[in-house]
């Protein structure tokens, strides 16, 4: 009898077991639990190291002629980014920037212009091609202003005055997921710059140039 009480016994803890292994979802691992990419709705904000570049300089120095030159920075660059869909996103950035320009080959040599500070701002839109992967790379375009908001002339030039400018940035970049809510990113934006018109008393320059940004940095996913 007793023998005949632990088979039904062992008979029905089976069945228990076996109910409560088809019922019970499997546990997720900790790489499981980790959402893979980036989803819509998240925010990503980016801390990256960023070099400049200006190139196609080309500028009419008047009267003593030669050539402005702008030199290679580099820079801090934060942005943040939403992500509308898994594909689309907006960035959006904004800081002070200084710029140092100078004359070359000028018929009474070489000398700096000063140093201008602008407010500068920036917002693009960005299509991501591998939105579930870990590495996943992307392509924007949009618009970068700048607005000058001090100069400090170099010694022996006198006030000048520059305007304001829209360019237009095209970029492409990737983000690589390192784990959990970390990414490593890197990314060039090509920016199209208009003409700069430098005035100080009856002098006159006028420069054109485009500028190359490479950055390279981290980010972290909300």
């Amino acid at each position: 009898m007793s023998a005949n009480l632990m088979v039904s016994a062992c008979l029905c803890c089976a069945r228990v077991a076996e109910a409560q292994e088809v019922e019970s979802p499997p546990l997720a691992s900790p790489i499981q639990a980790t959402a893979i990419g980036l989803q819509a709705g998240n925010w990503l904000v980016r801390a990256r190291v960023a070099g400049v570049f200006p190139v196609d300089e080309t500028s009419v120095i008047e009267p003593i002629g030669g050539r402005i030159e702008t030199p290679r920075m580099l820079l801090p660059d934060l942005q943040i980014a939403w992500f509308l869909t898994e594909h689309i996103s907006l960035e959006g950035q904004g800081g002070v920037v200084r710029t140092r320009p100078r004359i070359r080959d000028s018929i009474i040599g070489d000398f700096k212009i000063g140093t201008i500070g602008s407010a500068a701002a920036a917002a693009s839109l960005q299509y991501h091609v591998l939105p579930g992967r870990r590495i996943n790379p992307y392509i924007g375009a949009g618009v970068s202003y700048s607005h000058p908001i001090w100069t400090e002339p170099a010694d022996g030039i006198s006030d000048f005055k520059v305007k304001s400018q829209m360019s237009v940035m095209l970029q492409a970049g990737v983000d690589r997921q390192l784990g959990a809510n970390w990414f490593s990113n890197a990314v060039v934006k090509y920016l199209l710059v208009p003409e700069q018109v430098y005035e100080s008393g009856s002098a006159r320059f006028t420069s054109g140039m485009d500028m190359v940004l490479v950055g390279a940095g981290i980010g972290y996913r909300f």
